[in-house]
């Protein structure tokens, strides 16, 4: 299990930043602080993981990166931040840590992290998975995307439908449905339905962010018919 320690003072921001890395990094423990005084008190043994912002409201950004960087020299360190400095994100870079800024866009700073940290990254270009079996929902760190009649059962599985009745909607039989959802099962990395139902949610909604919700469905839609 990983451990990730995210820094920063604003709740919607933090949370945000949570979602994204949890995105990228499955199974982590996480911490949040806020302000110095908790950093300092923060064992640096028991992070690998660090997401930072530049501004704590007791701290100039120097201080804080200066302060990151030593106390957490053996974690994976990304500073995630709106300055936009060229000295600063030198120090940054030069320090062996990621410099991500907020305004960059969801695909990108999902991209960035899973070089950054060495997972296998999944598709963010639309027309790499234009073909008749590749879906666009792809679980990161797993090598595969869902093929396209594993999404649809998927699809149909968080509506909670039985073997049988998805059968019936996409004119298969319920041994060949469930023959697609144990394959699906495999590549969403998940033992269990309920496991399998949740990183489905959270691959699904990568896909929203990467190509677009109404891209997504139209992408289903047409699978559909296919």
């Amino acid at each position: 299990m990983a451990s990730l320690l995210i820094i920063e003072d604003h709740p919607i921001t933090a949370m945000v930043t949570e979602e994204i890395i949890c995105s990228v990094v499955k199974n982590q423990k996480i911490t949040h602080i806020d302000c110095l005084a908790d950093l300092r008190d923060t064992a640096p043994q028991e992070v690998q993981v660090v997401l930072s912002d530049l501004m704590l409201p007791d701290c100039k950004p120097r201080e804080l990166f200066d302060l990151v960087s030593s106390r957490f020299m053996h974690a994976k360190r990304i500073f995630f931040t709106s300055m936009d400095d060229a000295e600063m994100i030198q120090s940054i870079r030069e320090s062996g840590a990621l410099y991500l800024s907020k305004n960059a866009k969801y695909k990108e700073i999902v991209s960035e992290i899973q070089k950054f940290l060495s997972i296998g990254s999944i598709n963010t270009e639309i027309e790499s998975t234009k073909n008749g079996f590749q879906s666009l929902i792809q679980m990161p760190g797993m090598p595969k995307p869902l093929t396209i009649k594993q999404a649809q059962v998927m699809e149909q599985l968080a509506e909670g439908k039985t073997a049988k009745e998805i059968g019936r909607i996409l004119n298969l039989s319920p041994d060949t449905v469930r023959a697609h959802l144990k394959e699906a099962f495999n590549r969403l990395g998940s033992a269990t339905r309920s496991e399998a139902l949740k990183y489905y949610a959270e691959a699904r909604k990568i896909a929203e962010r990467i190509y677009g919700a109404e891209a997504l469905l139209a992408h289903l839609d047409s699978s559909a018919r296919a």
